[in-house]
This record gives structure tokens, sequence and C-alpha cells, in this order.
């Protein structure tokens, strides 16, 4: 009867000590898949703040630009505005330009 009783207790301390080393397994992979998403998490942030700032770069440029445009459409305006109605109504100032002026004109 004694060694029934000694050999239950035995399985039963094997039992619980292989659960417990396999519980130990099982907390070891969270911890490391727990490292894992945090390396992750932490990358995405760094992304994430590189691609805001990217953003309000792009923004501050785009309103520069149509800034800058809206100047340059504003002059453009205003030298038309200036010519006189009688040059405007002559026969040169309503004809084709060579191609090659109307390039000239377009560089900056």
């Amino acid at each position: 009867m004694f060694v029934l009783v000694a050999f239950i207790a035995l399985t039963a301390i094997l039992g619980l000590g292989g659960w417990v080393w396999h519980q130990s397994n099982v907390i070891d992979e969270l911890k490391a898949d727990n490292q894992a998403q945090a390396q992750t998490i932490a990358n995405q942030s760094a992304v994430i703040s590189r691609l805001k700032f990217e953003a309000e770069e792009n923004q501050r440029l785009t309103l520069e630009l149509s800034k800058a445009e809206s100047e340059a459409r504003s002059k453009s305006d205003e030298v038309i505005r200036t010519i006189p109605k009688q040059i405007k109504e002559s026969e040169a100032y309503n004809s084709n330009a060579p191609r090659s002026i109307v390039e000239f004109l377009r560089q900056e």
C-alpha cells in the first residue's frame, strides 16, 4: 500500500514538475513575442513620426508654391491690365507669335 501511495505521489510530483516546466516555456515564448511586438511598435511609431513631419513639410511647400503662383498670376494680370486699349485692339497684339518667341517667354 505504501508503494502505491509513494508511486501516486511521485507521479503527481513529476506531473506537476512537467506542467510547471511547460508553463515556464510558454511564458518565455510569450515574453519573446511581446518583445518582438514592442520592437515593431517602436519602429512603426518612428515611421509614423517621420511621415507626419514629411506631410507637414509637404503642406508648407504646397502653401509656398500656391502663394508664389498667386503672386505671379497677380503680376501677370496687372501687366495685362496696364496694356492700353488701343494696343489691345491692334492687329499686332492679336496675331500669333512665332513658336520660338512663345517658348522664350515661357522660360523663367
